[in-house]
């Protein structure tokens, strides 16, 4: 008995270890386009439905999906209506594992099959040296591991079926049917994944463990318990990382509620075409059935109910959003998947790059003023530490070079402040009146850069401000001292002038300097872009 429960153990773990390995090869692999077939594929809700099954079902992951929807949303590429069919989308993905299990994964020779899948997998990952070649190595390997794990747990079952058995046909009541909910639930949150605890279910049934009615209950407990990864995940998430989170949640109870209703249902049909053998007499069959049953008839009642539900969640989960001074597109969640995350930390780039230019322009100073900066210098050391979990997953050099330029930026923009901190201090102005009448116009121009930049004007202008800029510093630089030479002001304040004038100078490069960094990350991220948009304008011209 101990044997028994010691080789299933160890066939969930090789399970686990064969999902983690098939989902991050096929993640890293298909990271970089990722982001590219989910954005094109959800421009309207129908198409956001089949992006969401489609892609979970090639990962095998609703986290990675729901991630990178997460990122989506953030960075402002989908609307909150269109995320979450996504999420609805690839819930139905998911029981796709179900059906692999069933249809395949109690019929494989692990000898014949699975073990060199995981051999040459291993190989692959092992002698590549291009990345995309390890994590598909890595991803295959990962698929052989699923069948030898299902192999352990099936073989586990072999000759203690009587010691295992503790329900039979005559346990399915209400309360057998909550003890296996709870025990579906339990399993998934405990594994922190639905798919082997749809295997362990399937194999358990398909045992003859556990009857298939139960297993149908235990089949929802553990569709229900995937929201479990989902809350999680929102804790210190952005107010769209809940939006999509609780969405999420709100279809799996709709389906478990639907799933519930059809139990009885299932208890009477799946379980006399079982006993009359039809499909080959393969439980696990019938409960895949059910398990995408389920969740397609939840589809069909979220349909009319979605918009509430999108109005609902966008009313409740807003707070954070709202705040001044807080990072605005970015979660802990994105961190994993670098071209996904790349979207939302350029954007939130520009939301610095904003906030600081919004303290600069500020007309009153006051001691508001240095707890304002003391705030944007944390949010910086904040998004520098997003920055840098993201640069530890594996990525591919244009992503490198993009992240780059992020972090030089952010330094660009932490330089701005410490400037402008300067400017603050006591005296740091001159005085003298004839100063400053030669100061006004360069301040006024200085002034119009910065409000430029807050307001988020087109950067060809912003750069001829800049210029501006530039030019109204040499001239306040040839005026002093010409008023120095003709002893009409004092040394020490034509040295603050050229001072004050340059702490100015250098806030406003620094500015520029993050504005064309992000054209440059953007161009990076979108390289067609730039030449489509030349295309049309020369279409335009003609």
């Amino acid at each position: 008995m101990l044997v028994a429960l010691g080789t299933v153990l160890g066939g969930v773990g090789i399970f686990l270890l064969g999902m983690i390995y098939l989902t991050d090869g096929l993640k890293q692999s298909a990271g970089e386009k990722l982001d590219e077939y989910l954005h094109r594929g959800t421009n309207t809700k129908r198409r956001g439905f089949f992006s969401g099954f489609l892609l979970t079902a090639l990962v095998q992951s609703s986290s990675v999906i729901t991630v990178a929807t997460i990122g989506f949303v953030n960075a402002r590429l989908l609307t909150m209506g269109q995320a979450v069919w996504v999420v609805f989308g690839s819930n139905v993905g998911t029981t796709m594992t179900a059906w692999i299990v069933a249809l395949i994964g109690f019929k494989i020779n692990v000898q014949v099959f699975a073990l060199p899948m995981v051999g040459l997998g291993a190989f692959i990952h092992i002698l590549s040296k291009q990345a995309q070649w390890r994590a598909l190595g890595g991803a295959l390997a990962g698929f052989g591991l699923l069948f030898v794990g299902l192999d352990f747990m099936q073989a586990s079952m072999k000759g203690y079926e009587e010691q295992f058995l503790f329900l039979d046909e005559g346990s399915f009541d209400l309360q057998h049917v909550i003890i296996l909910l709870l025990m579906g639930f339990l399993m998934t949150v405990v594994m922190q994944s639905s798919s082997a605890s749809m295997a362990m279910i399937l194999t358990l049934v398909n045992g003859g463990v556990i009857p298939l009615p139960l297993g149908a209950a235990a089949v929802i407990g553990a569709n229900v318990g995937t929201t479990s990864t989902a809350l999680l995940a929102t804790i210190g998430a952005t107010a769209n990382a809940k939006r999509v989170a609780w969405a999420h949640v709100s279809f799996n109870v709709v389906a478990a509620a639907v799933a519930l209703l059809l139990l009885p249902l299932v208890s009477t049909v799946f379980t006399t075409a079982y006993n009359r053998e039809l499909a080959g007499g393969n439980a696990a069959f019938w409960l895949a059935i059910y398990h995408s049953l389920f969740n397609l008839l939840g589809v069909l009642i979220m349909i009319p109910l979605e918009p509430r539900v999108t109005r609902m969640l966008t009313r409740r989960f807003k707070k954070r959003e709202g705040a001044h001074f807080q990072l605005r597109y970015l979660d802990k969640n994105i961190v994993s998947m670098p071209p996904l995350a790349l979207q939302s930390i350029s954007k939130e780039l520009d939301n610095l790059a904003q906030l600081v230019a919004s303290v600069i322009v500020r007309e009153e100073k006051g001691p508001d003023t240095h707890d304002q900066i003391e705030q944007l210098q944390r949010l910086l050391e904040q998004f520098d530490g997003y920055v840098v979990a993201t640069l530890r997953q594996p990525m591919a050099p244009i992503n490198a070079d993009a992240f780059s330029k992020i972090i030089k930026s952010s330094q660009s923009l932490l330089n701005a402040l410490q400037w402008y901190q300067l400017t603050l201090q006591q005296g740091a102005r001159p005085k003298d009146p004839a100063i400053e009448q030669i100061l006004l116009p360069f301040e006024l121009s200085f002034r119009e850069f910065i409000q430029a930049v807050a307001a988020e004007e087109d950067h060809l202008r912003i750069q001829q401000r800049l210029e501006q800029v530039l030019a109204e510093a040499e001239r306040v630089n040839r005026d002093v001292f010409t008023r120095l030479r003709g002893h009409a002001v004092f040394s020490s304040d034509v040295s603050l002038a050229t001072q004050w004038v340059a702490w100015h100078r250098r806030i406003a490069q620094q500015m520029m300097k993050v504005l064309r960094r992000v054209e440059e990350i953007d161009d990076l991220m979108h390289p067609q872009e730039p030449s489509v948009t030349l295309e049309q304008n020369q279409t335009a011209e003609n």
